[in-house]
């Protein structure tokens, strides 16, 4: 799933006691865009989409094109959507030494252990001399469409079923934290048990981060993202992998969307991202499939099913 609550700005994801040194050179660049258990929407001002696992993985892989940035732009002229590479990004890029990979693949590994829908401020004894405290959450899991429109309400209107035969399968809907808790507590808490570490249960606010939802048809699937983004030049989306990739800027509609295709060893990913509101929200849509039998046209026709 989508690692949670990392949306930050670049300086403080970077000076973050979750992510205190991430190098960006080194990451691994697995294209696991489309992955069930994947988190991503790191959207905010100078956003870098990044997971966790033994080591930092640096995700969102779509390039520019020979490019410097790309922006889509609303009907009045507002630019509602950038990206740029992500050496442009100018953030600290440092080599987690092997005290901090220990540190954050048990991190990871207690995040995993989560119940969906739960979040806790986690303490870990080892491989902490800073005595960090960090966030975790795991996303709300709906293998239900009427369940998962009932949760969201009126925000999203969420389709049973897209254009080309592609109907819902699981979803998951992620929110953000409330982070009322003190690291003396948790040190307090450590101080009696001989556990290597210790977890505070928090609550969610009613702010959704991110809603990912995966359509079928057959074997092929569809993965459909949704999340809130607002004022999109301070907002800039940094992207890595860039000449492996190409982009097209397109118009549907009226709308302005950016189409992009990257080759890897599982076949060619094909990706259509665009802005709109929902009930006067800015949203950032992301249509995702590796089928074979889906093209840009295709995309083009779910894009055309929610303006």
């Amino acid at each position: 799933m989508l690692r949670k609550n990392a949306d930050r700005s670049l300086k403080e994801l970077f000076e973050d006691e979750r992510i205190p040194e991430v190098d960006l050179v080194k990451s691994v660049m697995d294209r696991i865009y489309l992955d069930k258990n994947r988190k991503e929407g790191f959207f905010m001002k100078y956003k870098v989409s990044i997971a966790i696992g033994l080591g930092i993985v640096l995700m969102g892989t779509t390039g520019l094109a020979a490019m410097n940035a790309y922006q889509l732009y609303n009907e009045e002229g507002k630019v509602i959507y950038q990206e740029k590479d992500i050496a442009e990004s100018q953030a600290p890029i440092k080599n987690p030494d092997e005290e901090m990979q220990a540190f954050m693949g048990k991190m990871a590994e207690i995040e995993d252990s989560l119940p969906a829908g739960t979040a806790a401020a986690l303490y870990i004894k080892d491989h902490n001399p800073k005595k960090r405290v960090v966030t975790l959450s795991k996303p709300f899991v709906f293998q239900d469409h009427a369940a998962l429109q009932q949760k969201l309400g009126t925000l999203v209107k969420v389709q049973p079923e897209l254009p080309g035969g592609y109907k819902f399968s699981t979803a998951s809907v992620d929110y953000l934290v409330n982070r009322d808790y003190k690291k003396d507590e948790l040190y307090a808490l450590a101080n009696m048990t001989d556990e290597e570490y210790v977890l505070k249960p928090l609550s969610f606010t009613d702010t959704i981060s991110s809603i990912e939802i995966t359509y079928k048809n057959g074997n092929d699937a569809l993965i459909l993202k949704v999340t809130p983004f607002e004022d999109a030049v301070d907002n800039t989306v940094y992207q890595a992998d860039l000449d492996q990739t190409k982009k097209e800027k397109i118009i549907v509609k009226q709308t302005e969307a950016l189409f992009s295709e990257h080759p890897n060893q599982d076949g060619t990913e094909k990706e259509l991202r665009w802005v709109q509101k929902v009930n006067r929200t800015p949203f950032l849509f992301i249509v995702q499939t590796r089928a074979e039998n889906l093209s840009k046209d295709s995309l083009i026709k779910v894009m055309e099913s929610f303006l």
